[in-house]
């Protein structure tokens, strides 16, 4: 049987009627609000030079520390998230986010926006965005793969639509309404959905997908918050979560600067702003089926090998922009890029199963997440340096490859998948 007719097979057999499908529909509007956001910073870079003559390493700091912010701070909403609950953590979040577009709209010094996008922005991106895939992990002892995938396609699907819509609107109406309309409209909207969020099965008072009967739910030991204590102790001893996290740092790196980096690239070789924005926005949505697909292979096959060559074909792929300045070889190079970038980031919560079993991941998760941020901070800075170092962004592209690649032998080093490495939630 072909790969495709199994994807559709496995379709066929999924109850699309449990509950936990519609908290994935709510995980996935989160991501792609939150992400979105993020991941188009580098479309308003040559705005913000224009209006306020800004220098782009400036502007890219602000991004660096909202990285860095997020970083910090994902641990604790992780922490959060499992001590109050993923939504009350999101309605944090949230609010947090409103205040960072609204306040980044009306920032008139440089001060003011690493303030409002860098530090309110990277404590709103944790906890937003940090419970959401602990939180649904919850609600599926199987098919996690395939909820993951779902959620994980709007960190694509997010940005492909936003960059554009974005875009339109600095054109005709500037930055400044563009953030504050973008603000409010997304808020608004996750108001709506958060209201059909439910923490765990037992708020619904329906059973995580795949268990089968209570008394299989029951098997847990009733101190569920002491067993949740005890094995995140367990997961720290572990060479595999501290791998993880270095894999993530790396990853983050050579993505971030691309995603930062390449549509100044593009400018600085002669190709127009839009032309250029049209490129990640082909990134985004062509990166939408790796995305999907990754973890619902690494759910059913081997995580690792799927992550390796992932790693591995994100580094390797950019290094030919650093030899063209035509725009069809940029786009050409855009859309092979986009197929081991999206399969990157999305198998950590597959390879925390693997390795740890069905238990509650936020903490793990936001530790990974630390990891990421630190990654997505250096990397956002690195094109602004390479700028003011050599006058263009050329350099850009071989330390994107070769933190990637790094990252791809790194994976090498980890334990096998084919089996729990310490014991799951339900033995403690």
């Amino acid at each position: 049987m072909s790969f495709t007719l199994k994807i559709v097979k496995s379709f066929k057999e999924v109850d699309w009627k449990h509950y936990g499908w519609i908290i994935v529909a709510v995980g996935a509007i989160a991501q792609m609000i939150g992400s979105a956001i993020r991941m188009a910073f580098g479309i308003i870079i040559d705005p913000l030079v224009e209006e306020f003559s800004w220098d782009p390493k400036s502007i890219g700091i602000a991004y660096a520390i909202m990285s860095m912010v997020t970083a910090i701070s994902s641990p604790m909403a992780g922490y959060c998230s499992t001590k109050i609950g993923a939504k009350k953590t999101m309605y944090i979040g949230l609010a947090l986010f409103l205040i960072g577009m609204l306040w980044t709209a009306l920032a008139t010094t440089i001060i003011e926006f690493y303030v409002s996008y860098g530090i309110i922005f990277g404590f709103a991106q944790s906890m937003f965005l940090v419970p959401v895939i602990p939180a649904v992990a919850i609600w599926f002892k199987s098919r996690l793969g395939l909820a993951t995938g779902l959620i994980i396609g709007m960190w694509s699907l997010g940005p492909a639509i936003v960059i554009q819509i974005m875009g339109i609107m600095l054109d005709s109406i500037g930055w400044q309404q563009t953030f504050i309309i973008s603000g409010v409209v997304g808020t608004v909207i996750m108001v709506i959905a958060l209201g059909f969020w439910k923490n765990t099965p037992e708020e619904k008072g329906v059973l995580p997908y795949g268990i089968d009967s209570l008394a299989e739910e029951e098997k847990k030991d009733t101190s569920k918050e002491n067993n949740q204590i005890n094995l995140q102790k367990i997961v720290y001893g572990t060479n595999a979560f501290w791998s993880l996290m270095n894999i993530h740092f790396l990853g983050c790196v050579g993505h971030a600067v691309i995603l930062i980096g390449l549509v100044p690239l593009m400018i600085s070789k002669g190709i127009g702003y839009t032309d250029s924005v049209l490129c990640l926005t082909i990134i985004m949505v062509v990166s939408i089926s790796t995305r999907f697909v990754t973890p619902i292979l690494g759910d059913s096959i081997n995580p690792k090998t799927i992550m390796f060559l992932s790693f591995l074909g994100q580094g390797l792929f950019v290094i030919p922009w650093a030899f063209t300045s035509d725009k069809w070889m940029f786009y050409l190079v855009g859309i092979l890029w986009a197929i081991p970038y999206g399969g990157e980031g999305t198998l950590f919560p597959i390879m925390n199963r693997k390795y740890y079993g069905f238990f509650r991941m936020d903490t793990t998760y936001g530790w990974q997440i630390l990891a990421a941020s630190f990654g997505m901070a250096l990397g956002g800075f690195i094109p602004g340096l390479v700028f003011d170092v050599t006058g263009g962004y050329v350099y850009a592209i071989w330390i994107s490859a070769f933190f990637s690649c790094l990252g791809a032998f790194v994976i090498l080093t980890l334990e096998t998948t084919k089996k729990v490495i310490r014991p799951s939630f339900d033995n403690l």
